[in-house]
């Protein structure tokens, strides 16, 4: 089991876009030291959702502040990239970090943001698939050409060339059944986050991407299974409640930017009507039991258990640094998952890990280290 944590890059009220920069630079150095084995970082335009246009080129700081941890992406928004731009980038990240990279990709959902770069929202689709196609092409192969109906590309090669032979692995963002049974029929990578969709519909969803790998002659035990959660872990019923509300506000900022019926495309109205009107209902009961996973050491490892069990999920990406949830609270929560959570999965396989190609043993950080990182 690896363990990452997530990041939105929000501004809350009060705080500025230089502080929410330098402070999520922090503690990824501080996830680093703490033994996590990812980092993931969220693209999001024009809005104080999310302030981090440039994953990737924030990666680049990341590379050099960090020694061992990977960097994610959860998710690039293909359909507002230019591909080939996009693919020397991430060879960039890749050479810099020594091919501690990893891209999750997504077609993206915000009507302000595609508006904002003058794409129509109809578009994102084909935008999508072509952009993952010559973004493919350019990470694996020397020279290439392609042709789809947005680009048109002849004899090119993209520099530099990816650390990684054949480029950075692609994790592509999976929500529905019919992408979890697509995806595991041709073996591509995915990764998810569902909030609040009840065990049963993601055990069928896990269950098609398995048996479609399976009927198609791949290996799933070869394959990495992320899973994005919302996660407070620690002791108190008022720490609790207060990483739940603030769980819930950010699913309220949800509902603020997801489309409205006349922007989203027609075939997705009635997903997203349902998604905007559960937001509008969200209780905190409601978001403590079912929005994420809130908690003691223990009850938080017993919840990460069971998703194993059920989903056969592999790598756990935990949301730590809640939108809006205080920034001491979130760090100590931090702490707490590394020196308790952690420990408890890796226990069993500690020798091998000590003695894998890269030599290295995790390291826990004292307290007194995180008071640094809060300053």
């Amino acid at each position: 089991m690896k363990f990452g944590i997530m990041n939105l890059f929000p501004v809350a009220d009060g705080a500025s876009d230089h502080q929410v920069l330098r402070e999520t630079l922090d503690e990824i150095q501080l996830a680093d030291e703490l033994g996590f084995d990812s980092i993931w970082l969220a693209e999001h335009h024009f809005s104080k959702y999310g302030i981090l246009g440039s994953p990737v080129n924030f990666g680049m700081a990341v590379a050099e502040r960090t020694k061992r941890i990977t960097i994610g992406t959860a998710v690039l928004v293909l359909p507002l990239h230019h591909p080939l731009r996009l693919a020397e980038d991430i060879a960039a990240l890749d050479v810099l970090s020594g091919g501690r990279v990893t891209i999750g990709v997504g077609r993206g959902y915000q009507p302000a943001e595609f508006a904002g770069f003058g794409i129509a929202l109809a578009e994102s689709k084909q935008r999508y698939q072509e952009t993952l196609d010559v973004l493919r092409l350019a990470l694996t192969q020397e020279k290439f050409s392609y042709h789809g109906e947005i680009y048109h590309f002849d004899d090119v090669t993209t520099y530099p060339r990816p650390f990684t032979p054949g480029g950075p692995p692609i994790l592509q963002g999976t929500v529905s059944p019919d992408s979890f049974r697509e995806r595991g029929a041709v073996g591509e990578p995915i990764i998810t986050s569902p909030n609040f969709t009840p065990l049963g519909i993601m055990q069928k969803n896990f269950s098609l991407y398995r048996q479609s790998m399976q009927a198609n002659g791949f290996d799933i035990a070869t394959y990495e299974l992320p899973f994005m959660q919302q996660v407070w872990c620690g002791d108190g019923e008022d720490g609790l409640r207060e990483a739940a509300s603030a769980a819930m506000n950010y699913y309220k900022s949800v509902g603020k930017v997801i489309p409205g019926s006349e922007e989203a495309i027609e075939q997705e109205r009635s997903y997203y009507a349902a998604v905007a009107k559960n937001i509008e209902l969200l209780t905190l009961e409601q978001t403590l039991t079912h929005g994420g996973n809130f908690g003691s050491a223990q009850r938080v490892i017993e919840t990460i258990e069971m998703l194993r069990e059920q989903l056969g999920i592999n790598h756990y990406i935990g949301w730590l640094r809640i939108p809006s949830l205080d920034r001491r609270s979130a760090l100590k929560s931090m702490e707490e998952f590394a020196t308790k959570v952690i420990p408890h999965f890796r226990a069993a396989d500690q020798a091998g890990r000590r003695t894998d190609g890269h030599h290295r043993t995790d390291e826990v950080l004292t307290t007194s280290a995180t008071q640094a990182v809060i300053g």
